[in-house]
């Protein structure tokens, strides 16, 4: 190390007298290698040699004044390097003779960029330096850098200094302001912005203010300085941002104040709201009526030119009217809460602008939409003849445009988007207000606009209108729909030929139809749904109009307003469908453009206008009726099936799906009366299809699109003869040859799946084929891909289940499938398990003697030692039943009893008692034997035997040949476990006799508290079994409810109670969800616990009857809830709120507005709940409000994840909360950032407004550093927190490339500041975690 350095120093004292060469070239050579060894380790010396320092500072500001530009670039290099080198000492002088260059004859940028990475190279605070370095480097800043960059010294002294010249961000003599000097104050702030003194930052902002209001200073400067007042304005104390504020409305209230100077004003209240928003809050009453008064009517009328011309404008007052819609629109998404006094004002001065055009004469007045129509106007437009070329003919007159150099389409631009953003932020009780208010003008607009920037902002506004005030109507037809739907469980295809049946009981909840559901029929709107149909008709008729010359993306744009229309309601776009066919073919054809357009920002091209029109036809046919369909569905047909084979993979692949709409559109059961005219249409779609399908060349996610398309289209024409026998024997060998490719198998397998579970014996399957395909679906299994033995077991489930295919079952394919399926058959994966045993109960029957070999009775003892619950289980003792009435049951009992003790009570002993009820007689092993075995002093053994005579209870007809008393004297044992298992088998039995045993339960739960826990069970396992016996309970449901809240009291029966209550809730909602409303008033916070984890327990009961019952109070009960004082219960009530939100959204989301303020207020650190805990010597904090916390991040998070909840949100309260919550807990920031990637696809405008937020939570968590004494555990949370904000960071960057680029927004200059930090500072971390994130 000291050969280093002593190298490094003689390599200096050898460059230094180079730097006065003659030759330019050696000159630059000279400090190329003087910067490489100022930023090698060596060039530490500097710090402990006080002359050689001074001699390079003076060589390096020699250097900056050099003639040649090359040699001025390359010193500007070493500026950086240097001031981390030097003796703290020397800064202070270096940052004085590098500002004493500004007063020479050379271009002052020079000296101002090299100020600027002076400052960013020094130490700073939070960076791994010294605090003494810090404070030296801040002492130098302070004492030199601030008084020259204002022009005096902001801290007065006792000691006499001299004059300054005029500060750098004041005007130069015989010079302009520099942007470059405002450059040096922000990068000063950011740096040393915690360490300022009051007097220090009250200064820079007074002199940058003094610079906005100069006329002499050009608008870059001024638009810098803005950047310069929000990077100080946070450090601010409440009484200098008063001071601010005060003088920034005075001077709005100057009558001689300047327009360009009022623009500046006005944007400096933008700035402030954008950088501390939750300041400037309380500033708003004062301020906004200032900006608004700019937009007022009596501005709008006063005279802008001293022009004759009744047209001329003022440029300078046009940009005035842009900068107060900008500032509107950020006051609106910073401060939405506060601003929302002042939203009419606001509404009314967008709706002003946003029609204001002074080159357009137009005869009409444009404030309604009802004006002076023509009697024969179809389109309730006022027209005047206009010709078929030209859309824009009645604004040719020489007197409808004044100043080509016209500026009012950014204003009305502008306007447009505060009216997005009003709608954005606003709530949906406010949407009918604001649909009758904001939409008729934006309609007009768009009839009469001629620019596209402003068009596209018009659409936009109303596409955001349209989705937000059809989410409530929306969100309440879903309720309707599923409220007068058929019931749970029976979404079945309703075809009468159709062989797949899963009515049978023992397989309900096993077999899930993955037919699509009917489409809901067009319901009447209501409120501002209904508002806004009576806008559709004008909406079709301005977009037809407009779309002949429509840019690329001026079409994209009105493809998704119509969009939004069609997912409004059903039937939305049903009565202007034949308007849209030649608008939709046009946007399909690639004449549609070529390359991309841009217009203000948004790029589009040819393929995303074909996708988005895609996305949109499969809309409008997925929620329309087919009736209404048919003809423009014909129509669209020829232009829809000419891009299968476009070269773009994703155009291809939007058009399959939206073949596969048109493909469920033209058959059953969405279409009940079928005519070969369909046929026609079908027969087209089967053969465009196939060319994907055989093309081996085609994209390989074409190919597997093509193949689920090709599969529904084949399955929804079965028993029809909507597609001819030669194209169906075709399509299943196709099918056949697709599964045995490496390539397509998963999707051939799936298809199958879909033909086996709809064939019939119309469709004259081949035995060859059931066979062919079975076998090597069961082939699949072997595979490693677990998704592929998914869909392999799915699809040989409907070929068994179907006794059409399954007919088809030769001996040797059984034995085959039955081979393949014994690896299956283990508890490893439970998913793959259920259709496994399905299939097999449904091959047994066929051949059950060679079927049920030794290696099956093997593989379900095997898994008798499993413990299953559920589905598993289910299909588990289906096997058993069917083994059991084959007359085979003698092995299986045998082996099963050969597992005793060994295997799992539960499992075990059910199947055993299933085997005991449907087995016959001639099992080797009696009812009495069980009986007996009760009394066995092995735990094990009385466990087994109760279970199996409570499954015996379960499942005889009869009344079973034993007395219920063996159970209830099994509750006195002493092992708990034979108590426990008594109580189990009680309540089994009992499901078989209510009116027998249900008295006796009820009255158990009236002895002492050890008998209430069993007979808590019991009652649980008789309500978990009232699918057949819900009539034979209800005569007891009061009695239950009243015992239960008596025993859920005692703490060890809470869980078991509030199950228990929750289920005899569901036997008659009306009744007692009334009662649980009632009960949550109970002074006992424990029973208020009880009633919320009950109520939660109900939420995942899909019945419509509930349903429709809980419509009308879950908002009530979930609002008292939420209000519950107890933490812990308030706790309870979120994860409730979550559960309800996940299985009841289109209960809960039209209400949000009630409910979600209160979750958002549980997300605040509260103080008081944190308490300091002494342990000995020790001291910790204890937060009592963390795990109420960590719920209400992930109730946000969960509506995150919920598309429909996202129209009611308010996404800016969320991301303060997001932004907060960044520097709690580990666990809420890991949902922040989860959180937070989703909102930066969800709203990347609002998220690129927070990224100077983000900036300073995730500079405050990198800063943080393990002490020295740190363990182990210690040292890892930290570094898990840096790894997640590095990654989450690198994410942002990616999504936002141009915050951190060289000429990013001014509002983001601390975000660039901040990965510059996280780069330099963590550059290992960020190089491993970046490979992942690019990967």
């Amino acid at each position: 190390m000291a050969r280093d350095r002593a190298s490094a120093m003689q390599g200096i004292a050898n460059l230094l007298p180079k730097l006065d060469d003659p030759d330019a070239d050696i000159r630059f050579m000279q400090l190329n290698d003087l910067t490489a060894i100022l930023n090698s380790p060596g060039s530490e010396s500097l710090r402990t040699d006080n002359h050689a320092a001074g001699r390079v500072i003076d060589r390096i500001i020699k250097s900056l004044t050099d003639s040649h530009g090359d040699c001025v670039n390359q010193a500007l290099k070493c500026v950086g390097p240097l001031a981390s080198r030097i003796p703290s000492d020397h800064i202070a002088p270096y940052i004085d003779k590098i500002t004493d260059l500004t007063t020479k004859d050379i271009d002052v940028s020079v000296p101002m960029t090299a100020l600027r990475i002076l400052v960013g190279s020094l130490p700073r605070p939070g960076v791994a330096n010294t605090e003494r370095d810090t404070k030296e480097a801040f002492s130098a800043i302070s004492r030199v850098l601030i008084p020259r960059l204002v022009g005096h010294v902001p801290i007065p002294t006792a000691k006499q200094l001299p004059d300054l010249t005029p500060g750098l961000l004041k005007q130069q003599k015989n010079k302009n302001f520099s942007a470059e000097a405002v450059d040096v104050a922000i990068e000063a702030v950011r740096s040393y912005g915690s360490l300022l003194r009051s007097e220090e930052l009250t200064a820079l902002v007074s002199t940058l203010m003094d610079t906005i209001g100069s006329p002499k200073a050009n608008g870059v400067v001024k638009k810098r300085s803005l950047v310069g007042i929000s990077a100080i304005v946070p450090y601010y104390k409440p009484a200098q941002l008063t001071e601010l504020v005060d003088s920034v409305a005075t001077q709005l209230q100057d009558s001689q104040v300047s327009v360009n100077h009022r623009r500046y004003l006005i944007s400096t209240i933008g700035t402030l709201a954008r950088a501390i928003p939750s300041q400037m809050g309380s500033y708003l009453n004062v301020l906004v009526p200032l900006v608004l008064a700019v937009l007022s009517e009596d501005e709008l009328q006063a005279p802008t030119s001293g022009s004759d011309d009744e047209f001329e404008t003022d440029p300078e007052v046009e940009e005035l009217r842009e900068a107060t819609l900008v500032t509107l629109e950020s006051l609106l998404a910073s401060c939405s809460t506060e601003m929302q006094l002042h939203w009419d004002t606001t509404t009314e001065a967008a709706l002003r602008y946003v029609k204001y055009d002074p080159n357009v004469v137009d005869a009409e007045d444009d404030e309604e939409m009802s004006g002076t129509q023509d009697a024969q106007s179809d389109d309730e437009f006022t027209e005047e003849p206009m010709d078929d070329d030209d859309e824009y003919a009645e604004l040719d007159d020489d007197d409808a445009f004044g100043d080509v150099e016209d500026l009012s389409w950014k204003v009305r631009r502008y306007a447009a988007r505060v009216l997005l953003t009003i709608v954005s932020i606003s709530s949906p009780t406010d949407q009918e207000g604001l649909v009758k208010t904001i939409a008729p003008a934006l309609l007009s607009r768009l009839n009469r606009e001629r620019e596209d920037g402003v068009r596209m902002g018009v659409i936009a506004a109303t596409t955001t209108l349209i989705r937000k005030a059809s989410a409530i109507t929306a969100s309440h037809s879903n309720h309707l729909a599923n409220a007068t739907a058929s019931p749970p469980n029976s979404h079945k295809r309703k075809r009468q030929d159709s062989n797949v049946s899963i009515d049978d009981v023992d397989l309900r909840g096993l077999i899930h139809s993955r037919s699509s559901p009917p489409i809901i029929p067009p319901s009447p709107p209501e409120g501002a749904q209904a508002e806004l149909a009576s806008y559709v008709p004008k909406i079709i008729s301005a977009t037809v109009r407009l779309w002949k010359k429509a840019s690329v993306a001026l079409k994209q744009s009105a493809i998704v307003m119509l969009k939004a229309i069609a997912e409004s309601r059903s039937g939305a776009l049903a009565d202007h469908l034949q308007q849209l066919e030649d608008p939709f073919a046009d946007a399909l054809t690639s004449s549609a453009g070529s390359g991309s357009t841009n217009v203000s920002g948004s790029t589009a091209t040819a393929a995303s206008l074909q996708i988005e029109t895609l996305s949109l036809i499969s809309t409008v046919t997925e929620t329309n009726e087919s009736t209404v369909l048919m003809p423009f569905v014909i129509a669209l047909i020829p232009s829809v099936t000419s891009l299968v084979s476009d070269r773009n993979y994703k155009v291809s692949t939007a058009t399959l799906a939206t073949m596969e709409h048109f493909a469920k559109a033209l058959s059953p059961p969405r279409l009940p009366a079928t005519s070969q005219d369909h046929a026609i249409h079908l027969e087209k779609l089967y053969q465009v299809t196939l060319g994907p399908v055989n093309n081996v060349n085609a994209d390989l996610e074409v190919r597997h699109r093509a193949i689920q398309v090709f599969g529904v289209l084949t399955s929804r024409t079965s028993g029809t003869t909507l597609l001819s026998p030669e194209a169906r024997v075709k399509a299943l060998g196709v099918l056949d040859d697709r599964l045995k490719n490496e390539t397509t198998r998963l999707e051939s397998a799936q298809a199958i799946g879909l033909i086996a579970e709809a064939a019939t014996a119309q469709d004259g399957i081949g035995m060859s084929w059931v066979q062919d395909v079975s076998i090597e679906l069961a082939n699949q299994l072997r595979k490693a891909d677990r998704s592929l033995r998914g869909a392999s077991l799915e699809a040989l489930q409907y070929l068994a289940l179907n006794p059409v295919t399954a007919s088809q079952y030769g001996t040797d394919t059984i034995s085959t499938l039955q081979a393949q399926l014994m690896p299956v058959l283990r508890p490893d994966d439970l998913h793959l398990l259920t259709p496994a045993l399905v299939i097999l109960s449904k091959i047994i029957p066929t051949n059950a003697q060679t079927l049920v070999s030794p290696s099956v009775v093997e593989a379900l003892c095997q898994l008798a030692q499993a413990h299953l619950k559920g589905p598993p289980l289910k299909a588990y003792l289906l096997v058993v039943k069917v083994i059991g009435e084959q007359g085979l049951g003698p092995p299986l009992v045998t082996g099963l009893l050969a597992v005793g003790t060994n295997g799992d009570t539960n499992t075990l002993g059910r199947a055993i008692g299933t085997l005991m009820v449907h087995g016959g007689s001639n099992l080797p092993v009696s009812i009495d034997a069980f009986i007996g075995e009760v009394g066995n002093k092995d735990d094990n053994s009385a466990c087994l035997a109760l279970t199996v005579l409570g499954e015996i209870g379960l499942r005889m007809s009869t009344k079973p040949p034993f007395d219920m008393n063996i159970f209830t004297q099994s509750l006195l044992a002493k092992s708990d476990k034979v108590r426990l298992s008594a109580a189990v088998a009680l309540g089994s039995a009992s499901s078989g006799d209510i009116q027998q045993y249900m008295p006796v339960i009820l009255q158990g739960l009236g002895g002492d508290a050890h008998q209430q826990y069993l007979y808590m069970h019991s009652l649980k396992e008789v309500l978990q079994h009232t699918e057949n016996s819900a009539s034979s309970i209800v005569p007891y449901t009061q009695e239950m409810w009243t015992k239960l809240f008596d025993v859920a009291a005692a703490e060890d029966n809470q869980a078991v109670g509030a199950e228990c209550i929750g289920r005899v809730l569901q036997l008659d909602p009306p009744k007692y969800l009334q009662a649980l409303h009632q009960a949550l008033d109970d002074a006992n916070s424990s029973q208020r616990g009880i009633v919320i984890s009950a109520f939660r327990f109900t939420l995942n009961n899909a019945s419509s009857t509930y349903s429709a019952a809980l419509s009308r109070t879950i908002v009530p009960l979930l609002k008292k809830m939420l209000s519950d004082p107890d933490l812990g219960n308030r706790r309870l009530a979120i994860t409730t709120l979550t559960a309800a939100i996940q299985n009841k959204s289109e209960l809960v989301l039209p209400n949000l507005t009630e409910l979600l303020p209160v979750v958002l207020a549980d997300t605040h650190i509260k103080k008081e709940l944190i308490k300091t805990v002494r342990i000995g010597p020790f001291t910790h904090q204890e937060d009592s409000g963390l795990d109420l916390r960590k719920s209400a991040y992930a109730t946000l998070y969960t509506l995150m994840e919920t598309p429909r909840a996202l129209p009611f949100l308010s996404l800016s309260s969320i991301f303060d909360r997001i932004v907060d919550g960044e520097g709690d807990d580990h666990d809420i920031r890991t949902l922040c950032n989860l959180m937070l990637a989703r909102l930066s696809n969800l709203d990347p405008e609002e998220t690129k407004r927070r990224l100077p937020a983000l900036a300073e939570q995730f500079k405050k968590i990198l800063e943080q550093k393990p002490k020295e004494n740190a363990v182990k555990q210690e040292i890892e949370k930290i570094n898990e927190a840096n790894s997640a904000v590095v990654r989450a960071s690198l994410e942002l960057a990616r999504k936002f490339p141009s915050a951190n680029a060289a000429g990013a927004d001014t509002d983001l200059s601390s975000w660039k500041a901040y990965m510059e930090f996280m780069q330099r500072e963590h550059a290992g971390l960020v190089k491993q975690i970046a490979a992942g994130v690019d990967a």
